[in-house]
C-alpha cells in the first residue's frame, strides 16, 4: 500500500489538530487561503529532505496507530509533492529557463484543464453569484468559501473576466428591481436609510471576499446609479418635509448621498433656494397691511436666516454654494416689496440703539448690529434705509435717547465700511453738531452772571445734514422766552452773520408736578416741549378744569399737533397725566396717579 493511499483511506483515523476532510481539501483548498499567499513553494535554505521525510514518517506512524499529529492534510500533500519533484524543480529551470517551475506549471494545468472547463466554470460562477444574491436578500452564507473561490480566480488571472463582469451585471439588475419596488413604498427618510445601509453592506462585502482593488469603483458606481442617480429627481422633489422640519441628520445623509452622483447636489441646492424664497416671501409680504406683522418682519427674517444657516452647517456640510443660494434667495424676495424692509430695518436698529434696552450687553448689541448689516446688504433701496435711519438717529441724538454713543459710532462705522464715506457723511456731521452743542451750552451757562432758574441746553444743528422738520409755532411763557433770547445774543456774538431758528418739535422738558392726591410729593415728568406748554396751563385751582379752547388759545399750537399732544397726555400707552370730563366739550383736568 502506498503512502498516499494509506492517507486517503485512513484520514478519519488520523485525528489531526485541525480536522480536514477530503471534501474540505478539494472544495476549500489550502485552509481557505490564497494559493499564492500560502501554498506557493519557495526555494529556501531551511528546507531539507530530512525534515520533510521526518514529518511524513511521523504522519504514516500516526495513521496506523491512531495518533494525533500537528500537521494538516494539505501540508502533508505539499511535502509529498515537493519531495517527489524536489530535484527536478530545482534543476530543470537551470538547465532550460523556458521550462516552468513546478508551481507555475501546476497553476497552468489547473486553469486550463479544470477551472476553465465548460462543465466546471459555469457551475462555479453560478454558485458564487447565487450565494452573493442570497446574502443580499438576508441569508447567511459561508464567506470563507466565497473568499477562497474569489482568491482562486484572482491567482489564476481569471477574476475580472469570469467573476467581476457577471457580478456587476447581476448587481445592476438586483438593485434596479429593488429600488423600483421601494422608492414609492418608503418615505424619503426611510429610502435614504435603505441606500446608506446597502452601500455599507457592499463595502463590507468587498472587504470580506471580493477584490476591492478592481471591484470597488464599478460596484459602488452601479449602486450610485441605480439607487441614487435614477431616483434623485423624485427624492429631491419630495424632500420639502426634511428641510421644513429641520431634520438635520436626514439632510446630512441626503447631501452625502447626492454628492456621490453628478448633478445631485445641484438639484438639492435648487430645491433649498426655492424653499428659502417661499418662506422669506411669506414673511415680507403683507397683503392685509398689518402694522403688527411689519413690526416683527426684521426679527422674523433674522430668526429665519439663523435657522437656515444652522441647516446649511449641519445638514449640508457648510457647503459654500448653499450659502450663496441663501443670499441670492434673500436678495430676491426682500426686494420684491420695495421700501418696507429698508424702513423697518432702520426702525429695528433704532429700537435696539435707544435707551430702555437695559437687558442687552455690549456684545449682544454688537451681534444684533452685525446681523442687521447682513440684511442691509441684501436691500437695493439703501437710500430709503438712509432716510429712515437718519430720521431715527436724529431723534436719539436730540432727545438724548441713545443707549450707547460707542454703539452708535460702531454702527456708523459698519455703514461707512459697507457703502463708503459719502453714505455716512451727514450722519457724522450730526454727531459733530451734538458734541459742539454740548460745549456751547456749557460755555453759555458759564457766561451767565446770575444762574437761571431753568436748566437750559440747546442743540445747534446745521440744516443741510439733518432731517427737515415742519416749522411749528407756539406761545412760550416769559421765563422761557427770556432765556431763549439771552442764548441767541450769546450765540450771535460768537458767530456773526448766522441766524437761529428754534424748532420745538424735538425739544424736551422736565416738568415738576404736584398732584392733589399726593400733597407734598413732587413728581418729575419728562415730556416734549409741546406737552410742557400744555401742562403749564394747569397751574390754576385744582377743581377748575381747563377747556380745550383755553389751551388752544394760550399755547397757539396748531390744531393737529395740539390734538395729538393732548391725546398723548390723556390716553397714551404710559402714565396718563390728564383726564377728560365727558360733560363738557374738550375739557381736561389733572389725573390723580393710580
Amino acid at each position: 500500500m502506498s503512502l498516499t493511499t494509506s492517507l486517503h483511506d485512513r484520514v478519519n483515523g488520523m485525528q489531526p489538530t485541525k480536522r480536514i476532510s477530503l471534501k474540505s481539501l478539494f472544495g476549500k483548498p489550502f485552509r481557505h487561503q490564497s494559493i499564492t499567499e500560502v501554498s506557493e513553494p519557495k526555494n529556501s535554505n531551511h528546507f531539507t529532505f530530512e525534515k520533510a521525510h521526518s514529518k511524513l514518517r511521523e504522519a504514516t506512524f500516526a495513521v496506523f496507530h491512531n495518533k494525533t499529529i500537528p500537521y494538516t492534510l494539505e501540508e502533508l500533500y505539499r511535502l509529498m509533492i515537493r519531495n517527489i519533484f524536489l530535484f527536478l524543480d530545482r534543476q530543470l529551470p537551470v538547465v532550460n529557463p523556458k521550462y516552468l517551475c513546478l508551481w507555475d506549471l501546476a497553476l497552468n494545468l489547473f486553469r486550463e484543464h479544470i477551472l476553465t472547463h465548460n462543465l466546471v466554470q459555469p457551475k462555479i460562477l453560478k454558485q458564487l453569484l447565487d450565494q452573493i444574491y442570497e446574502e443580499r436578500t438576508g441569508t447567511t452564507v459561508d464567506r470563507q468559501l466565497l473568499r477562497s473561490i474569489v482568491r482562486m480566480h484572482m491567482d489564476l488571472q481569471l477574476y475580472q473576466k469570469d467573476v467581476q463582469g457577471p457580478l456587476l451585471r447581476q448587481s445592476q439588475q438586483f438593485y434596479a428591481e429593488e429600488a423600483d419596488n421601494l422608492i414609492k413604498q418608503l418615505s424619503v427618510s426611510d429610502y435614504l436609510a435603505y441606500v446608506n445601509r446597502r452601500l455599507s453592506e457592499e463595502e463590507e462585502r468587498l472587504n470580506a471576499y471580493l477584490n476591492p482593488t478592481t471591484t470597488r469603483t464599478p460596484l459602488l458606481a452601479t449602486l450610485d446609479s441605480e439607487l441614487i442617480a435614477k431616483r434623485m429627481e423624485y427624492l429631491v422633489a419630495n424632500s420639502l418635509s426634511l428641510i421644513r422640519d429641520r431634520r438635520l441628520d436626514d439632510l446630512h445623509l441626503f447631501y452625502s448621498l447626492l454628492s456621490r452622483v453628478n448633478g445631485g447636489v445641484d438639484l438639492l441646492r435648487a430645491r433649498f433656494r426655492t424653499h428659502v424664497k417661499e418662506v422669506g416671501q411669506a414673511i415680507v409680504d403683507n397683503p392685509d397691511k398689518s402694522t403688527e406683522k411689519d413690526k416683527v418682519m426684521i426679527q422674523s427674517l433674522l430668526d429665519c436666516r439663523d435657522s437656515l444657516i444652522q441647516l446649511i452647517n449641519l445638514g449640508f456640510c457648510a457647503d459654500p454654494t448653499f450659502n450663496r443660494a441663501l443670499q441670492e434667495a434673500f436678495e430676491e424676495f426682500i426686494n420684491n416689496r420695495p421700501n418696507k424692509p429698508a424702513e423697518y430695518l432702520a426702525k429695528y436698529l433704532d429700537a435696539h440703539l435707544r435707551t430702555g434696552n437695559k437687558t442687552q450687553t455690549d456684545e449682544e448689541l454688537e451681534r444684533i448690529m452685525d446681523k442687521a448689516m447682513v440684511l442691509f446688504r441684501f436691500i437695493y433701496g439703501k437710500d430709503i434705509f438712509e432716510a429712515f435711519y437718519t430720521k431715527e438717529l436724529a431723534k436719539r441724538l436730540l432727545l438724548g435717547k441713545s443707549a450707547s454713543v460707542d454703539a452708535e459710532k460702531a454702527m456708523l462705522s459698519k455703514l461707512k465700511q459697507e457703502c463708503g464715506p459719502n453714505y455716512t457723511r451727514k450722519m457724522e456731521t450730526m454727531f459733530q453738531d451734538i458734541e459742539l452743542s454740548r460745549q456751547l451750552s456749557k460755555n453759555f451757562r458759564a457766561a451767565q452772571q446770575t444762574p437761571y432758574p431753568i436748566d437750559f441746553n440747546v442743540n445747534v444743528i446745521s440744516p443741510a445734514s439733518w432731517p427737515q422738520y415742519p416749522q411749528l409755532a407756539a406761545n412760550y411763557p416769559p421765563a422761557m422766552l427770556s432765556l431763549r433770547e439771552e442764548f441767541t445774543k450769546f450765540y450771535l456774538s460768537h458767530h456773526q452773520g448766522r441766524r437761529l431758528l428754534y424748532e420745538p418739535s424735538l425739544g424736551t422738558c422736565v416738568v415738576r408736578a404736584d398732584f392733589p392726591t399726593s400733597p407734598g410729593v413732587h413728581k418729575e415728568l419728562q415730556v416734549s416741549e409741546f406737552q410742557a406748554l400744555i401742562l403749564l396751563q394747569f397751574n390754576g385751582p385744582v377743581d377748575v378744569p381747563v377747556s380745550y379752547a383755553a389751551i388752544a388759545e394760550a399755547t397757539a399750537i396748531e390744531k393737529t399737533q395740539l390734538d395729538r399732544t393732548l391725546l398723548s397726555l390723556a390716553a397714551g400707552k404710559g402714565q396718563k397725566v390728564l383726564i377728560m370730563k365727558p360733560l363738557v366739550r374738550h375739557p381736561f383736568g389733572i389725573l390723580p396717579p393710580s
